[in-house]
């Protein structure tokens, strides 16, 4: 479980890729299709992957960049971000080890 709390954002940006790819590969090919019956045309596959993956790396370049940013940027922030909290973490388990050992010792 804790490696899901870690990695938790990859995967959904990884399942959300997926889904928007697989969403562009069926929405092209149903426009694909309508487009070779317009003209009678048989559909081809070898056509149709061609486009798909001419569509694909059209923009590729700049979408990586811009991925790559938010993630260099997200972690950025997260350790700008979120320092302080981690800080008044160990701070609270500082001051929770020391009542812990308070109360472990034997009165005297």
């Amino acid at each position: 479980m804790r490696h899901f709390r870690r990695w938790g954002a990859v995967y959904l940006l990884l399942l959300l890729f997926v889904g928007s790819w697989l969403g562009q590969f069926f929405t092209q090919l149903a426009e694909f299709t309508a487009d070779q019956q317009q003209h009678g045309q048989p559909f081809q596959w070898g056509e149709y992957l061609h486009e798909f993956f001419a569509a694909t790396f059209e923009n590729w370049q700049s979408e990586w960049l811009q991925l790559i940013f938010q993630a260099i940027l997200l972690l950025g922030a997260k350790h700008w971000l979120f320092r302080v909290d981690a800080e008044d973490l160990e701070r609270i388990e500082a001051k929770v080890d020391d009542i812990r050992d308070r109360l472990a010792q034997p009165s005297s």
